[in-house]
């Protein structure tokens, strides 16, 4: 199996270095498989020598992917931030575990903080409120079935995310993983968590240089998904608990704008 591996980049060139150095060692740990690397820049400053495609502005992160996987001409997609270190066993047990487990339409592994003393994610716990949290389950090591994942890092057989259209580009930044995840969901495709294959994320590298962007994000954009994903019947019976997240995401950004302008 082979992989096209599609990097986003917004000025984060300080972290697409150590990025591809261990993108380059899992690669040649796993010498059965092909692989080429995208990286699609949303209008840097100055933008990795290495680009593959340039976007004259900051068109966010599911046009920047949808735009990779355009030009990608393997089977599955991998999709990872520029801020993620991969272990050098990621691909060797990724391809292992596709192997023993090829009907699932996503792949998904154990994320830690970047110095591994903390799990960030195993996937996706999702709510009906409007609330997906990542999940921190250590127990289980083999492989097992999960309702969704960040995409951080993650693996999408190409022939079912042009099959539901990719990345939503309305929602610029944040919960376009959450979305698509659902529309997974929806079509009986399901995600595999792969407890072995193992990755280290620094964490709002690119989002931390711009300031209320993952509040008000967060705020706009669990009303597109709202709006686009639930039935009428649905969002009046889940009516009170989605409009208590709502205020709870609106408070995060009021908090957050009041402090920075007493600072």
């Amino acid at each position: 199996m082979n992989f096209s591996i599609i990097i986003p980049n917004y000025n984060g060139e300080i972290f697409l270095t150590n990025c591809l150095k261990s993108l380059n060692i899992a690669t040649k740990n796993c010498p059965s498989s092909k692989f080429e690397i995208i990286i699609v820049d949303n209008g840097s400053k100055h933008p990795p020598t290495s680009t593959t495609i340039y976007l004259k502005k900051n068109f966010g992160f599911g046009y920047a992917i949808n735009q990779g996987v355009k030009k990608a001409k393997y089977e599955y997609l991998v999709i990872l931030n520029n801020d993620i270190i991969l272990d050098k066993n990621w691909f060797k047990n990724i391809v292992k575990a596709i192997k023993e487990n090829p009907n699932y339409a996503c792949y998904y592994g154990l994320v830690l903080n970047h110095d591994g003393t903390k799990i960030e994610s195993t996937g996706f716990k999702f709510y009906k409120s409007g609330k997906a949290i990542n999940t921190t389950n250590i127990k289980q090591k083999t492989p097992y079935k999960i309702w969704g994942c960040p995409a951080s890092l993650v693996i999408y057989k190409k022939e079912i995310f042009n099959k539901l259209n990719g990345f939503d580009e309305r929602f610029f930044a944040y919960i376009e993983d959450v979305d698509l995840c659902y529309r997974l969901n929806k079509n009986n495709y399901q995600t595999l968590y792969i407890p072995s294959a193992i990755s280290y994320h620094i964490g709002g590298a690119t989002s931390s240089k711009t300031k209320y962007l993952r509040e008000y994000m967060t705020v706009k954009n669990w009303w597109i998904f709202i709006f686009k994903n639930y039935s009428k019947k649905e969002i009046l019976l889940n009516f009170f608990s989605i409009t208590i997240e709502r205020l709870r995401n609106l408070k995060a950004l009021l908090v957050k704008l009041t402090y920075d302008h007493q600072h």
